[in-house]
């Protein structure tokens, strides 16, 4: 546990531990190995592909569409099938999920479907929740919109025993949605929450139904693909349910700058999490990271709440960031001068000071802070012993704990309960 003093401010009680937040390998296809340059490309972004991919047709793999596409086949935001910007970055995939199977173009089984699978970055644990989501859109110029596009986890298997552009209906993907999507301005998400059974390495994403189970609209007949739906997949997530909210260390800033507060740590794997954060109430911004500015005022203490959603499930968390004066940031961390415990308490504390044993008693400042900056509680007195008891007569909550001497600053988040 580490703590900042001598005009440092405050860490939170506990630092937090790295956490995979999003199973899932370059979720938002910003990575790539080249740049597309024709239809039928997905592997060319890092860690995606087709099912059917080694043996099959070209003609079963989704588009890669990103900003640096040198055709128009392969480029974004427009190619000729869409107009339509990422829903992150500037990386995409376009896919074919159903086929009204008339001729032409030919065969029942020609071009019916794309699946796209990616890789998760482990197996996912067994008997665990995880939520999944991603973004959709209808391409412009897809024929049809339907419903039943969803999501199937295994542990590859699904590679080896399927065919080029027929439907995969021998599997029940674990997720999916009974809704028509047929937006094609907007990006709607696809959410739902699964068990895993311990064998995931892949996800596969698709339409897993077939022709007759699947309720379809015309989108517009005379379009590029008349006879197909063709959807656009942005920014693709699997993330445990049980994953707690984070907002940070509680920590300080001098006036003027910046500082960033969230879930640092964990900043390569945060993609497709749902966070908002408030000040005062107010949406002040998302994501899993933000920065935050100074307060104009030296000493102000401001809260910050971050609430995350995860399928649903909300949780919260705080984060507590002290304006101190410009240039503080140069002074040294070294060990904490005073600890308080027990913390969390009743109201009672015990302050220690083991620098004091048979040395002079120096006098101490003590104040309380609520998390709104206001003063509940004001006392000075001598330190005259290595522990000083400390009584707080106030109610269950969080609040800051502020102990002042000639020589240092120290501020301790202390709960009540």
């Amino acid at each position: 546990m580490k703590k900042l003093i001598a005009f440092m401010l405050f860490t939170c009680a506990c630092m937090s531990m790295q956490a995979q937040v999003n199973f899932v390998k370059n979720p938002d296809f910003e990575q790539y190995t080249f740049c597309p340059n024709s239809f039928d490309q997905i592997q060319a972004a890092t860690n995606w592909n087709a099912v059917d991919s080694i043996l099959s047709h070209y003609d079963c793999r989704p588009e890669y569409c990103h900003f640096c596409g040198t055709t128009l086949a392969a480029s974004a935001p427009y190619n000729g099938a869409f107009y339509q910007y990422p829903h992150s970055g500037a990386g995409m995939v376009a896919t074919v999920m159903y086929c009204d199977e008339t001729p032409p173009p030919g065969p029942p089984d020609f071009y019916c479907r794309d699946y796209l699978q990616g890789r998760l970055v482990k197996v996912l644990e067994k008997g665990k929740t995880y939520c999944l989501n991603f973004w959709l859109n209808l391409g412009e110029g897809s024929g049809y919109a339907h419903n039943n596009i969803g999501a199937y986890f295994d542990d590859g298997i699904i590679d080896t025993v399927s065919i080029c552009s027929e439907p995969i209906t021998f599997v029940v993907p674990q997720v999916f949605s009974s809704t028509i999507f047929d937006d094609t301005a907007n990006w709607v998400k696809i959410e739902g929450s699964f068990v895993a059974n311990g064998t995931e390495k892949f996800i596969t994403i698709g339409n897993f139904f077939s022709k007759l189970a699947t309720s379809s609209k015309l989108n517009n007949y005379w379009s590029v693909h008349e006879h197909y739906s063709y959807y656009l997949i942005d920014d693709v997530s699997v993330i445990p349910m049980d994953l707690d909210a984070q907002a940070g260390a509680d920590t300080w800033v001098g006036l003027g700058a910046t500082r960033k507060i969230g879930r640092i740590k964990d900043s390569a794997t945060i993609q497709g999490l749902d966070c908002k954060w408030y000040h005062k109430g107010v949406l002040i911004d998302s994501g899993g990271i933000i920065t935050v500015h100074a307060n104009a005022v030296k000493g102000a203490i401001d809260t910050y709440v971050v609430v995350q959603t995860i399928c649903g499930l909300v949780k919260t968390d705080t984060v507590l960031v002290s304006t101190v004066g410009a240039g503080m940031s140069t002074f040294a961390t070294t060990e904490n001068t005073f600890s308080i415990s027990p913390n969390p308490s009743n109201g009672k504390f015990v302050i220690s000071d083991a620098s004091l044993r048979g040395k002079q008693s120096e006098p101490l400042s003590i104040k309380v802070y609520d998390l709104l900056g206001r003063v509940v509680y004001e006392q000075s007195l001598m330190l005259n012993k290595a522990q000083t008891p400390l009584e707080l007569n106030l109610a269950k909550g969080t609040y800051i704990l502020e102990l002042r001497t000639e020589d240092a600053v120290q501020r301790e988040r202390i709960v009540l309960e």
